[in-house]
């Protein structure tokens, strides 16, 4: 039986899942909560804390606590609720300023033409990704698919499956730059 959450901690650390299991079953309904009342979205506060508790087990050896336990795993949920409701805006943004741009732009026959060139080089763009990259980038943007079912069909870590991601919209984004292609692609890409 553990009895603190320093103990908890340790245990955690040294890889115990009967600890780690315990933690989460004892913690996860009041936490989803705490998540909910951020994003307002059960799916996405149940994904929140998740990502929290995978990270934790993940990075267990290294984490420095400096106040409970449970308060460190609360204010790791805060924050990630705060960083998804900051995304959130970012992409709002982004979807506006797409919407803006269909809107002007009449569909003409030309417009049809330009979007397919676009959407050309793009694919060319995505060819020069390396394949595991490519392939999270094609199963995130077209499949729909979360970060976390990523992860577990090509069994890889969601922090990898992040790192795909980020390096891959940076790469489209310069190889696009390069041919003189705005960012509105990027847009465009994102939203499809």
């Amino acid at each position: 039986m553990i009895e603190s959450e320093k103990e908890l901690l340790e245990q955690i650390r040294l890889g115990n899942k009967t600890a780690y299991e315990l933690f989460y079953k004892d913690h996860y309904k009041a936490l989803h909560a705490l998540a909910y009342n951020y994003v307002k979205r059960h799916e996405i506060a149940e994904e929140i804390v998740h990502d929290v508790f995978i990270t934790l087990w993940n990075k267990a050896e290294g984490i420095s606590i400096n106040q409970s336990f449970k308060s460190y795993v609360m204010r790791s949920v805060v924050n990630a609720s705060l960083n998804f409701l900051k995304k959130e805006k970012v992409d709002a943004g982004r979807h506006e300023k797409y919407t803006e741009w269909t809107n002007r732009v009449p569909e003409s026959e030309d417009n049809v033409e330009d979007k397919e060139v676009l959407l050309i080089k793009l694919e060319k763009a995505l060819e020069l990704l390396p394949p595991q990259c490519k392939k999270v980038m094609l199963m995130s943007r077209f499949d729909k698919m979360k970060q976390q079912d990523i992860a577990d069909q090509l069994n890889i870590s969601i922090k990898t499956v992040k790192n795909h991601l980020t390096f891959g919209f940076a790469k489209i984004r310069t190889i696009l730059a390069a041919e003189g292609i705005q960012f509105i692609l990027i847009v465009i890409f994102y939203f499809q």
